[in-house]
This record gives structure tokens, sequence and C-alpha cells, in this order.
């Protein structure tokens, strides 16, 4: 992942509050006095100060609630999460980058490719 950031441009990568929020749950649930949750810290600080991060418009809402409807109805659902993160994607007209492309395949629109 180091590698694939550090061939983008600045300002062609952006997070999503989703993965904000799950970034900071995986720093928190860290012993508060260990070398690896003050290093991630410092890493998240960093992230954010090279990432923008796009907001989660009513129309984000929108797309969310139609894909959740849309993959029920399929019997094919995933994460909240996941499905937040599309939303805001399609609402930005932004691709998503993932490790995780069978779950993203899934929703009809989204441009996603494997971070690889």
């Amino acid at each position: 992942m180091v590698e694939f950031l550090k061939a983008r441009q600045p300002g062609d990568i952006a997070v999503v509050p989703p993965v904000v929020a799950e970034i900071e749950y995986g720093i928190q649930r860290l012993v508060p006095e260990s070398k690896k949750r003050s290093l991630l810290s410092d890493q998240r600080t960093k992230l954010f100060a090279a990432v923008r991060v796009l907001d989660w418009t009513p129309q984000a809402s929108v797309h969310f609630g139609s894909i959740k409807a849309a993959l029920e109805f399929t019997g094919r659902l995933i994460d909240d999460f996941d499905i937040a993160v599309a939303a805001i994607a399609l609402a930005h007209d932004a691709e998503v980058i993932t490790a995780n492309l069978p779950h993203f395949a899934r929703i009809e629109g989204l441009r996603s490719r494997h971070w690889t």
C-alpha cells in the first residue's frame, strides 16, 4: 500500500469517513502507552495531512439506501461500512481502491480495483 500511495500525486487519493473511523478504532484498541499505538497515531496524522476526507453528502445517503436495499434484495448483503464507502465514492464520482474486490464488485455502477 505504501508503494501504491507513493506512486500517486497529491490530491489523487482521498479517504471516506468510515475509513477514518476504522483507522481510529484500530488505534484506540491498542494499549494506550504502547510504542505501536504511538507510531500508528503519528502515521495517522501524516496520512490525514496528505489526503483529503470526502464528505458524506445527502446524495451519499441516497446511494447508501439504494445500495443496501439492492444487495438485500439479491441476498448478497455486505457490511454497512463497505456500503458507506461505496455510497460516498459514488456521490463523489470516485473509484474505490480495495483489497476486497468481491464485496465492492456487487455494487452496480461503482468503479473499484485492487490496490496492487
